[in-house]
């Protein structure tokens, strides 16, 4: 008795050398094997890192001169890019935002001998420069007059 595996080595040696004789003899019916069946579409893996998100929108959002009201949004961003000024101040997610109304104004000063910093400010006036001189009162908004910051040192005489 021949061996199944054996029988299909010699089918499928005969049949690659084209010797029809050989198989017919060691066959006398024909077989037909199952169609094999083949995936239409390739197997799909799970993506990870795929996900795109949206953009946070952040960036300056009141030019120069421009005047805002109180509460308003200037500048959102992440870190201190733009540190607040005079009448701004910095919210707990670094967005910077008028504290009252007026206009913008964006300046820089030097923090060390090597380092600036830029600030965004709110003024009443749109010809009122930043940063002021520190000798200068700062200027508070009680029916526009300037009213001095009264120091401590002048307050104790």
């Amino acid at each position: 008795m021949i061996g199944k595996s054996t029988f299909m080595n010699q089918l499928s040696s005969a049949l690659l050398r084209r010797q029809t004789p050989v198989a017919s003899r060691l066959m006398p019916f024909s077989i037909t094997f199952p169609p094999i069946r083949t995936s239409a579409k390739h197997g799909g893996g799970s993506a990870r890192n795929s996900g795109d998100s949206a953009g946070r929108r952040l960036g300056v959002k009141r030019s120069e001169n421009q005047y805002v009201n109180a509460g308003e949004i200037l500048v959102r961003q992440r870190g201190t890019k733009f540190h607040p000024g005079d009448n701004a101040k910095l919210g707990r997610d670094f967005t910077v935002f008028a504290t009252v109304s007026g206009y913008v104004k964006f300046f820089q000063k030097k923090i060390s001998l090597r380092r600036t910093r830029k600030y965004v400010g709110i003024v009443f006036d749109r010809q009122t420069t930043l940063p002021r001189p520190e000798d200068e009162p700062t200027i508070r908004r009680v029916n526009k007059y300037i009213v001095p910051e009264v120091s401590t040192s002048a307050s104790s005489l």
